[in-house]
């Protein structure tokens, strides 16, 4: 058994599937195997894979049918050997000591998760590569996780790749078939099962700014799968009966229901039926929501118009410049 399993899912990347593979096998952390999931990807990059396991041992290749990132991930825990989880986007690279450095706090601290900050680069970017003596290590038990991930900064404590975690983490979670906004799906259950989770306050991942790699795509109505995934999230807090995180989690719910809205309505002129779906999502929560704490009367008024007659909320908010 290796420490450490890093799954990288592979779909249209082949420009960019070295130099992820090459800063993976370039960490200075070497007890490790690498499976990389070729997701049915029609270029070269299921030969390139094939290339690098023929010159390590540590690297397993899946071969599958296009089925998205999760089934992708979900592909590599399944035959994970190792003791600890780790998840890299295959156009996207990591600093040689990230391994190394999430691991040994793993360990220090007897956490279940540890992560670190990560960077936004492009082709014009220069990365920093000298780490700091001192590192800024903070530790959240994981009610406090799990309120860290709420706040404004909070989308590092959501991503899946800049961290490890104990494989026993996985044990009853895998992602969501067919659903982009995955990591929204699991990370409230993720958190909630580490007892201890520690933040490296230093960006060891980076996150490079393609419009062609797997996640960075143009607008769809598959982006409201974020909204079904932060109802999951509010089932999830009202079950554990922790009225601050539900709170919390019916705030995200409503700030990115409608700004997927607006979005939808501007680019894809949406469809009545598309708008009735969306409008019984959000309807299946409204007496919930109008017993937030944290949203104005106005605001749960507009609300209700939108529930009883979606074309004069459409109305109002073109009156606003908010729609086309």
């Amino acid at each position: 058994m290796c420490k450490i399993s890093i799954i990288v899912p592979v779909y249209k990347v082949e420009k960019y599937i070295n130099r992820c593979i090459n800063s993976i096998l370039n960490q200075k952390f070497k007890d490790f195997e690498l499976i990389l999931v070729d997701d049915g990807s029609p270029d070269n990059c299921g030969k390139i894979c094939d290339d690098y396991a023929t010159k390590d041992k540590r690297i397993r290749v899946i071969h599958k049918n296009n089925e998205g990132v999760s089934s992708a991930r979900n592909s590599g825990l399944d035959i994970a050997k190792g003791e600890y989880i780790g998840f890299v986007d295959s156009d996207e690279y990591i600093h040689p000591n990230m391994y190394d450095i999430l691991y040994n706090t793993i360990i220090d601290y007897q956490a279940d998760i540890a992560f670190c900050d990560y960077d936004m680069v492009n082709n014009k970017s220069i990365e920093k590569y000298e780490i700091p003596k001192i590192l800024n290590i903070n530790k959240f038990n994981n009610v406090e996780a799990l309120n860290e991930m709420h706040k404004e900064n909070g989308v590092k404590f959501v991503t899946a790749w800049n961290k490890l975690y104990h494989k026993n983490i996985f044990e009853n979670i895998r992602y969501p078939y067919g659903k982009i906004h995955e990591d929204e799906f699991v990370i409230h259950t993720v958190l909630f099962n580490s007892k201890n989770t520690v933040y490296i306050n230093y960006p060891l991942y980076y996150y490079y700014q393609n419009e062609e790699g797997i996640t960075k795509g143009k607008f769809t109505l598959k982006n409201f799968d974020a909204a079904y995934a932060y109802k999951d999230r509010m089932k999830f807090f009202k079950e554990i009966r922790n009225i601050n995180l539900y709170n919390k989690a019916q705030y995200t719910f409503v700030l990115n229901f409608f700004n997927c809205y607006k979005k939808a309505f501007n680019l894809l002129n949406m469809d009545n039926t598309h708008i009735k779906t969306y409008k019984k999502l959000f309807a299946s929560e409204l007496l919930y929501l109008l017993k937030c704490p944290l949203f104005s009367f106005k605001e749960k008024c507009m609300w209700v118009l939108f529930c009883i007659n979606s074309n004069l909320y459409n109305k109002y908010l073109q009156l606003k410049g908010e729609i086309l």
